[in-house]
């Protein structure tokens, strides 16, 4: 277990707490968003695609540039725009649909998230898990398998290859939530506080991933559903006719 504070003065419940204030502020600032634009979304389609893509690669230099991360104000800023891009990016997935089934998958999403930072909560409690580095691999190694498993449904016909990618897709998500989490748990001695904004996040768009699992799979089962309703009530072919 880590000690009570880190060399950075950073007590460890402490961190946790405001990294989970954090997220649950984005997520009460996103969720308002989502609704309207489910609502009243008509026409938007295409630029909120594009502020999702726009999004994930500004979070990408957060990452890879260093005075990103911790230089104020630049680093509020820069996060700021890029949560803002990712929360309108989402809508393109939840637009022109029913409001009621908008906020069951929203509610799908936040379950699978609470569940996925129970279980870090006790492989932390316990001590009991592998190494973190390796099991992001194994995350990113199912991403990948999820993306060639779609490939296959070009390749040889089944009805059910997307919801197995999607299955194999919220798998990867969940580990790699997991890993990103026991990684930080891990260097806690060296984070400072504007560490709890980036953690935030990182779990943010973890949420944002499991909400578009849901929401795809849903558009999947209900593509099923409608073929194999098709094909019960049509009428048999007849040789001898």
């Amino acid at each position: 277990m880590a000690n009570n504070e880190n060399e950075n003065g950073r007590a460890l419940v402490k961190f946790v707490s405001l990294t989970l204030l954090i997220l649950g502020i984005c997520l009460l600032a996103a969720i308002p968003q989502w609704m309207i634009l489910c609502l009243f979304g008509d026409g938007v389609l295409i630029y909120t695609i594009a502020c999702f893509f726009v999004g994930f690669v500004v979070l990408v230099f957060i990452h890879l540039i260093e005075p990103l991360k911790y230089w104020r104000p630049c680093n509020y800023i820069v996060i700021a725009v890029c949560y803002e891009l990712m929360t309108l990016g989402t809508a393109s997935f939840l637009m022109n649909w029913r409001l009621v089934c908008t906020i069951v998958v929203m509610a799908t999403a936040l379950l699978f998230l609470g569940v996925t930072l129970l279980i870090c909560a006790v492989l932390i409690s316990t001590g009991f898990y592998m190494n973190p580095f390796k099991l992001a691999v194994v995350g990113g190694m199912l991403f990948v398998l999820a993306f060639c498993i779609e490939l296959m449904n070009n390749l040889l016909a089944w009805r059910y290859w997307q919801d197995v990618a999607i299955g194999v897709f919220v798998a990867s998500v969940v580990i790699l939530v997991i890993s990103h989490v026991l990684i930080t748990y891990i260097s806690f001695e060296f984070l400072v506080r504007d560490d709890t904004i980036l953690v935030a996040i990182v779990l943010y768009i973890a949420y944002i991933l499991f909400l578009i699992g849901g929401r795809i799979s849903l558009i999947y089962i209900k593509g099923n559903a409608d073929r194999s309703a098709t094909s019960t009530t049509s009428t048999p072919y007849n040789e001898y006719e």
